[in-house]
């Protein structure tokens, strides 16, 4: 089988853009990439791959095959090859067909293509169609985190709250939790999301799309009059989708959802900026999750670089977190109005947990390097 360096080599001097697509899908797939991006200069298209987070060049395509490896591309995706000056999305699947390759499935390709200055940018993401779901026992919670969110998840209701950047692993998170939730007594499991990442046999998932057809308001407003008994929101992004969260939390629904905040704690800050009455927040929250992601140590190499990792000495990621699950006293400071800092204090006291203290006994282990603990503590 041809590594990912022979499809790249000499991949700028290939004149058949159909070939030529090929080798950078077939190169990315072999370097576990999970988006490709193609972005047009003066002279030359930089193609890029994200591999466990971060960006690395692996190809320069020269300007003049640009029209042709973007017509292929948008020939693939069924989208209109004429239309240079607007934006278009679509999509298509896509098989390797190489033995021993890490994906041996079809992968679904969500494509996007934005005008620059130099023509067209193109953002592919790679997505396996039925690959590795990870559970619980994957993403990295300590012992001690994983007992309270096993915990919370057995509880019939209440709002479980995931939080951190765009990329920090926020809905593989929630898709763990709901794998979680399948193995227990038969629930109904709706969810709403934008997009569906992936398809979970035995849960209702509800896709928003572009023609407002099904939109979040719509879509969550529906579901409550399909008896859930678990509720995932892919986000919470305004006051309407806040407002149906709490009130499904407070009427004997698990909601299940993730807020852009820096920090587990720091949740509820957000909460009140969006509106949310002190009480409210006490009433509903049961957990609140603070995650990123940092790549782990190769294992075959144990960081030195080898052929297994491409010479980077890291291999996969895990997750480091903030776990808060409020109890009494806290509780009764969110619903006083207590500042962040004087929750933070009292949940110290009964164990929490920082983000960088986790990274760091993940270090200590030798799941992962120094200088993703300091990209941690330094965010």
């Amino acid at each position: 089988m041809l590594s990912a360096a022979d499809l790249l080599m000499h991949a700028d001097r290939i004149s058949d853009p159909v070939g030529l697509v090929d080798r950078i899908l077939r190169a990315g797939l072999l370097m576990r990439a999970s988006d490709v991006h193609f972005d047009p200069f003066e002279g030359y298209v930089r193609v890029r791959f994200r591999i466990d987070g971060e960006l690395e060049e692996v190809l320069r395509i020269p300007s003049t095959m640009q029209s042709a490896v973007t017509g292929r591309l948008k020939v693939l995706a069924s989208l209109d090859i004429a239309e240079r000056r607007a934006p278009q999305d679509g999509g298509f699947s896509w098989r390797m067909n190489i033995p021993g390759a890490p994906f041996s499935g079809p992968l679904d390709i969500r494509m996007a293509t934005l005008p620059v200055r130099h023509g067209e940018r193109i953002t592919l993401r790679l997505l396996e169609v039925g690959g590795k779901r990870f559970t619980l026992d994957d993403i990295g919670l300590s012992g001690s985190a994983r007992s309270v969110v096993d915990g919370v998840l057995a509880r019939p209701q209440g709002l479980v709250l995931l939080t951190g950047p765009t990329g920090s692993g926020k809905t593989t998170t929630l898709y763990a939790f709901i794998g979680e939730l399948l193995k227990g007594s038969p629930k109904n499991i709706m969810t709403v999301e934008d997009p569906v990442e992936y398809e979970i046999p035995g849960v209702s998932q509800a896709e928003v799309d572009s023609s407002d057809k099904v939109n979040f308001d719509k879509a969550l407003k529906s579901i409550l009059r399909h008896d859930p008994d678990v509720v995932m929101i892919g986000e919470i992004r305004d006051a309407q989708s806040l407002d149906v969260a709490i009130k499904s939390a407070l009427t004997g629904h698990l909601v299940l959802s993730t807020l852009h905040a820096n920090g587990a704690i720091a949740a509820v800050t957000r909460l009140r900026n969006m509106g949310l009455a002190n009480h409210l927040i006490s009433a509903t929250l049961r957990l609140s999750i603070a995650q990123r992601l940092v790549r782990t140590v190769c294992k075959e190499c144990s960081g030195k670089g080898c052929g297994e990792c491409s010479g980077r000495g890291t291999k996969g990621r895990t997750g480091v977190f903030e776990i808060f699950k409020p109890d009494a006293e806290t509780s009764r400071l969110i619903a006083d109005g207590a500042s962040e800092e004087r929750i933070l204090e009292e949940a110290r006291k009964s164990g929490f947990v920082l983000l960088a203290e986790d990274v760091r006994s993940k270090v200590a282990a030798g799941l992962t390097t120094e200088a993703e603990a300091i990209k941690v503590a330094f965010e």
